[in-house]
């Protein structure tokens, strides 16, 4: 069974929205750029508050930009500020794209765009 390290890096979005009580994107994991030798369990995008679940989605694309599947999405940590998309471990190696677009609760949006790569 493969062991997952969890650890966390600031990362840049572009806001749609601009207001104090909008939700916005703290950290990710896999963090951008970022070379991994396993298959994260899941993609793992922390917010500032709350995320509203149903009206959220993240897009997993390979090197090519074709849309690959995910398990459903869903929320943890405080106040469900922690939005996740589980991976199949499976991935083949290779640059993976995350295209992110979230609602936080007091229907302000966010999104944005990072890149990491799964090493054999």
């Amino acid at each position: 069974m493969k062991s997952i390290v969890s650890f966390c890096l600031f990362a840049s979005l572009l806001l749609a929205a601009n207001g104090a009580s909008a939700a916005i994107e703290e950290a990710s994991l896999p963090p951008q750029q970022q070379e991994e030798k396993l298959v994260p369990a899941n993609l793992e995008l922390s917010f500032t508050g709350p995320v509203d679940l149903a009206r959220s989605t993240a897009i997993l694309l390979d090197a090519q930009g074709t849309p690959l599947p995910t398990g459903k999405p869903f929320l943890s940590g405080p106040e469900g500020s922690i939005f996740k998309i589980p991976l199949d471990p499976s991935m083949a190696p290779g640059l993976y794209t995350v295209d992110w677009r979230v609602l936080s609760m007091d229907g302000r949006s966010a999104e944005g765009q990072y890149q990491f790569r799964v090493d054999p």
